[in-house]
């Protein structure tokens, strides 16, 4: 080839440029590119047939028809020179040339991208300037800052492609590289490495809002003592922002509350009081422990006096209260009533009677309020199993306490007949609940989607509607999360979810109830979605309920699922890769049939996702294009699973054999080629 140059109006675009659609994707900022540092790479062009004053363009396209809009602008003169290889190559050759440049470019890395901007801004430039120079956005600059900025070996590993942008991108979501480097110690070797949702959600739990009931009860002067960082916006008022040491906020709130709880134990002279830094006790800590009524001392015969002459007046006030009688003072009486109420159930709180043998093994649990005080559970727990004994039918019952002639729960009652009574009592109220669809409906999913609105203790509302466990297959392990979960999660935090922290369940369930419909329709379309099994349409996944359902609605898998190389292409054989590819066109399966696997799997990743530039009608296949098992359109059968007889020997056999690798826009990051 000769090398010359040409001013634009002698060269037109070739009819074989391979490139025939998303001409003007990227467009102005290659021309921004070009304007601020000139052409980087010469165009391809031959002499026109029939035309011996235009040159066609081969390999470049984009880059000329950037330059005319330049010129129409006035950046750049009539005559500007255009750099240009000339070769005198038949029809054929000048297409493979074209597709060899478009087909190969590899785009510049993310972390390279990275690099080129920070050295641009360390010498003086502004993330704005940058934007304008290249043709791209502010966020996009600021996004690859950002990565620039990550621990080191974060940033070595995206750089070496150990990880992937969305890996990365992960991890920069916390612009504080000792928690960026402290992730990444404890999740870079685990099943979850390649996670980025595990990821941000790790970064997230080691750092604490300064209104949690934890950075409450602590106190933030007590925290930045002890070398604790907080992170507040530019509007963040004192005692809001982040607590970016979480672990070291709740080891220290850890100390406090045990000391609270030693207090608490004198104080309540319980067996124990087990500290918890929650709002809640989780299943977990009741588990292996029994729940325990210990009952209350009599009041004094002057405290019953009074609880006596309390409930006498408090009847009267309630009366007049409901008299049709504007005279009375309606809000002196109400704060009688309340302040009278306060002192009966004051008198009524006496000492509880523990007996002796129960005592070394009675207690509960302090926690915290939503306002970080500290407070004991009502409830109480035993580490003994409740000795059950005869009863005079012969019946075991428990083994609570008997004193005079008051029974304890139960205690008189057969279990049998017990069991029958609570059967016909759940009966009573499952008839009510089948006469009023709103409360059913609403109970039903207030049960499915607590859990997943944040309370994970144990349910304790007597209802079964639950999701289960959907056992989801071991290959998972490992697998980069797909675009569908990203909206999931999306959905899932769009939903308001203050309801579920009551710490009481029927205070959570009326505080659902008040919700709007709206917000409590996508409650209930949320927690159905988590109830679904993992399935295909063959193999040993195969669900036909699923596959016909999806076909229903009218799912497009490949408007929402995309095969990649490491959620793909990577797990198969060569064979199968090429095989596919031939779907597509069988000149691309021979192309790159001397290819190395991975390479393979790369391309083939990249014809998948459009990112590589071919005819219109291959594209449409390679878009269109999902495993048959993965579909919802009644399509049988696997392509995967269907007995590819392809040799699969020559896998290490050589690079890939075009040589124009080299013919691309890789010298500067943003001037790419076309």
């Amino acid at each position: 080839m000769q090398s010359t140059t040409l001013t634009h109006a002698k060269l037109r675009l070739s009819e074989n440029n391979v490139r025939k659609a998303n001409g003007d994707a990227g467009l102005e900022a290659l021309a921004a590119s070009i304007a601020e540092h000139g052409l980087l790479q010469p165009l391809i062009v031959s002499p026109s047939a029939g035309k011996k004053t235009l040159y066609d363009v081969h390999a470049g396209g984009r880059r000329w028809r950037a330059i005319g809009r330049l010129i129409e602008r006035g950046v750049l003169p009539k005559d500007y020179a255009i750099d240009v290889r000339l070769c005198e190559n038949e029809d054929a050759v000048a297409r493979e040339i074209s597709l060899a440049e478009n087909l190969i470019r590899e785009a510049m890395t993310p972390a390279d991208e990275a690099r080129a901007y920070r050295d641009i801004v360390d010498s003086g430039a502004d993330a704005e300037a940058v934007a304008r120079r290249f043709g791209v956005t502010v966020r996009h600059v600021q996004g690859r800052l950002r990565l620039a900025d990550l621990a080191e070996p974060i940033f070595a590993a995206l750089a070496d492609g150990d990880i992937t942008l969305d890996v990365a991108m992960a991890y920069g979501s916390t612009g504080d590289r000792e928690r960026q480097a402290a992730a990444w110690e404890r999740l870079s070797t685990s099943w979850q490495a390649d996670n980025p949702q595990a990821i941000r959600r790790a970064i997230a739990e080691e750092s604490l809002s300064a209104d949690h009931p934890i950075a409450r009860f602590l106190g933030e002067a007590e925290y930045v003592a002890c070398g604790g960082r907080i992170e507040r916006d530019l509007f963040a008022a004192e005692g809001e922002g982040w607590w970016l040491d979480g672990d070291l906020a709740m080891d220290l709130a850890a100390k406090k509350l045990a000391y609270e709880a030693e207090v608490a134990e004198l104080g309540s002279k319980l067996a124990w009081v087990k500290p918890t830094l929650a709002t809640h006790v989780t299943y977990d800590e009741t588990k292996d422990l029994h729940a325990y009524w210990p009952r209350r001392a009599e009041p004094s015969a002057e405290a019953q006096a009074r609880m006596d002459e309390i409930s006498d007046r408090m009847t009267e006030i309630a009366e007049i209260l409901d008299a049709p009688d504007d005279g009375d003072d309606v809000e002196a009486l109400e704060a009688e009533y309340n302040a009278l109420d306060t002192e009966h159930d004051r008198l009524a709180d006496t000492e509880l009677l523990i007996p002796e043998e129960d005592k070394p093994n009675v207690g509960t649990f302090l926690v915290l309020g939503k306002d970080g005080q500290p407070r004991l559970l009502e409830t109480y727990y035993t580490s003994a199993k409740p000795a059950r004994r005869p009863s005079a039918s012969g019946e075991p019952v428990g083994g609570d306490e008997i004193e005079g002639d008051e029974l304890a729960p139960s205690a008189s009652l057969p279990r049998s007949l017990e069991e029958q009574m609570a059967k016909d009592r759940r009966d009573v109220l499952a008839l009510h609940i089948a006469h009023d669809p709103a409360l059913a409906l609403d109970l039903a999913i207030f049960s499915l989607a607590r859990d997943h609105a944040g309370h994970f203790g144990h349910s304790d509302t007597g209802c079964t509607i639950r999701i289960t466990d959907r056992n989801e297959p071991s290959g998972l392990t490992g697998i980069p999360a797909g675009p569908a979960v990203t909206e999931l999660e999306q959905q899932r935090a769009s939903l308001p979810n203050d309801w579920a922290s009551e710490e009481d369940s029927f205070a959570s369930f009326l505080a659902f109830r008040s919700l709007d419909d709206g917000v409590k329709a996508g409650w209930l379309a949320y927690a159905v979605s988590q109830s679904l099994k993992a399935s295909l349409a063959s193999g040993m996944h195969a669900c036909t309920f699923q596959s016909r359902l999806g076909a229903e609605i009218g799912i497009d898998m490949a408007q929402h699922w995309r095969p990649g190389a490491e959620n793909f292409f990577d797990r198969i054989k060569k064979a199968q890769i090429l095989s596919i590819l031939g779907q597509f066109d069988p000149e691309i399966a021979l192309r790159y049939a001397a290819a190395k696997k991975s390479e393979l799997a790369t391309a083939a990743a990249r014809l998948c996702s459009g990112d590589t530039i071919i005819e219109p009608e291959i594209k449409a296949k390679a878009l269109a294009w999902v495993p048959d098992a993965m579909r919802f359109d009644g399509v049988a059968g696997d392509l995967i699973d269907s007995g590819i007889a392809l040799d699969d020997g020559y896998e290490d056999a050589g690079d890939m054999p075009l040589d124009a690798a080299n013919q691309n826009d890789v010298d500067d990051p943003l001037n790419q080629a076309a």
